[in-house]
């Protein structure tokens, strides 16, 4: 504020994610404009930008005048998405929905961490348990270019032997889902004790 700069956070993946509130809520810190996506349309095309008023007031031309922001894109006012996007962000409202998630995914990654250990499989484990992924390098990760460094025929070679026992993971980061049941996670952790042993 004192220095005049404008707080923006890329909240595509992390908006509805992290927290109900995003990676704002989690970390305490209010940007003036976030951008969000994904999770806001319940898996259909839709993306917002939000902001504190003095921010915002821009786009509205009976306030901005002079200064006034026009905001249009393909993804504005689809009413199925909006739907769809209300819906879901009533879903992650419910007792439990992200104690759950951040379960889920806690279990993923130390299944992955002790199944990789004991197969001598040098990796790390990097992320939040709501969205991570397995980095196979010994090198330390600080950004996006290191995780390109990675032994990218192992991360491979990993995801296929997952998907031989049923398990999708993409070659990008893991999003533990809602619908996962106990079934599904006992699934999952053998399908990682597997291949880590055939590593």
């Amino acid at each position: 504020d004192e220095d005049g700069f404008v707080l923006v956070f890329d909240e595509i993946v992390t908006g509805f994610r992290l927290a109900y509130g995003g990676a704002q809520e989690l970390y305490g810190v209010t940007p003036d404009v976030c951008t969000l996506g994904k999770i806001i349309g319940g898996g259909f095309p839709l993306a917002a930008i939000a902001g504190n008023a003095d921010v915002m007031s821009h786009f509205d031309k009976a306030q901005a005048g002079d200064s006034f922001l026009m905001q249009v894109g393909t993804l504005s006012g689809n009413p199925v998405a909006s739907a769809a996007g209300l819906k879901t962000m009533e879903i992650l409202r419910r007792p439990g929905v992200y104690e759950h998630l951040r379960e889920c995914g806690q279990t993923i990654m130390t299944a992955m961490a002790e199944h990789l250990s004991a197969a001598g499989i040098t990796h790390q484990i990097v992320g939040d348990p709501v969205l991570f992924d397995v980095v196979f390098t010994d090198q330390p990760i600080a950004n996006y270019r290191d995780v390109l460094k990675a032994d990218s025929a192992i991360t491979a070679r990993f995801n296929a032997l997952l998907r031989e026992k049923g398990i999708l993971k993409t070659p990008g980061k893991v999003y533990p889902s809602l619908t996962l049941d106990d079934d599904d996670m006992v699934q999952t952790i053998d399908a990682i004790a597997e291949a880590a042993r055939k590593l």
